[in-house]
């Protein structure tokens, strides 16, 4: 172990029998299971605020989360000699998701239903931080990235001499704003603005970064870790943000999405207006927007291939992608 290893963990109530290196963690073997011990770069309000949430589902609900483990002295986090804080929380044997598996794929959105319910039944009232966690308003967004797509679009067309990403944002720009700027209305012509509201109102927390990586299972038992990006507005967001990566993985598989989603509505029904604002958020072009925010913010002389090709993937899966909103939604 080394010192910053063992200064940190002699400020927590366990003893470590062993450990091996994880993605940007140390998971410990210790007398009292599994443990991860990570470095943390947010404030102190936000831990005590996914505390809160993490301690209602585990302690209340019986949910399997990274819940949060005290320092001796009743601190959530440990300081070493150089002053970086660290987090002890709940560790899990099992595997991250397989996208490969439909049993797999149910079993995290059946788990994300379930964790939806019973988020619903903590008072988000007493959570720290409230206000702060509110999340944006789609609308808000997709007016901004539209915005955006259309001054990234003049600035490549006052450029004379194009480099291939460019020219490849050129070929596909007017289909893929075209499902932007329909997005949008889709929106302005549904009740998202109440339901959004109504959602902040009443409460409803998203786990915020619901994907493969976050959903650990093993021999029929599921855990749910990385609530960092906890926040509250409508919860079918969660559910959209899991399905669109699973689907584009998969070329947007219309048995294993109409799946996912009927395996979702029998757990917690999602209402004809919710489906029409999940179909919005599936029509509008956001890994193309991604890509295209990329080559904004960065060295433009030069854009990695592996960016070239997933711009050049997100323009050729609108055909399938359209095909997948004709027929699940």
């Amino acid at each position: 172990m080394n010192d910053w290893g063992k200064s940190v963990l002699e400020q927590y109530p366990v003893t470590v029998y062993g450990m091996k290196k994880g993605r940007g963690a140390l998971i410990l073997d210790t007398d009292r299971g599994c443990k991860v011990l990570k470095e943390y770069t947010g404030s102190k309000r936000h831990m005590e605020a996914e505390d809160q949430v993490l301690s209602f589902l585990k302690e209340k609900r019986g949910l399997l989360v990274d819940a949060y483990v005290r320092t001796k002295e009743g601190e959530l986090y440990a300081v070493n000699e150089e002053g970086t804080q660290y987090i002890l929380k709940d560790g899990y044997p099992y595997s991250e998701c397989n996208v490969s598996s439909r049993g797999e794929l149910g079993t995290a959105v059946r788990m994300l239903a379930k964790l939806h319910m019973l988020l619903r039944g903590m008072d988000s009232r007493e959570v720290m931080e409230r206000d702060s966690l509110v999340g944006n308003s789609l609308v808000d967004d997709m007016e901004k990235h539209n915005r955006e797509l259309k001054r990234i679009r003049a600035f490549i067309r006052n450029k004379k001499k194009k480099t291939g990403f460019e020219l490849c944002i050129m070929k596909s720009f007017d289909t893929m704003y075209a499902q932007a700027e329909e997005a949008l209305h889709m929106l302005y012509d549904s009740q998202y603005q109440i339901l959004y509201k109504d959602a902040v109102g009443q409460g409803h927390i998203c786990h915020g970064s619901y994907n493969q990586h976050n959903v650990l299972i093993s021999a029929g038992q599921a855990a749910i870790i990385n609530f960092q990006r906890i926040s509250i507005q409508m919860q079918i967001s969660d559910l959209y943000q899991f399905m669109r990566k699973i689907l584009e993985k998969h070329n947007w598989n219309l048995e294993l999405g109409s799946m996912m989603l009927e395996d979702y509505n029998r757990i917690l029904p999602i209402s004809k207006e919710e489906t029409k604002i999940l179909r919005a958020m599936f029509l509008y072009p956001e890994k193309y927007w991604k890509q295209m925010n990329f080559y904004y913010n960065s060295n433009k002389a030069w854009i990695p291939q592996r960016n070239i090709d997933k711009l050049k993937h997100a323009a050729d899966q609108y055909t399938v992608r359209t095909a997948f909103l004709n027929h699940v939604l």
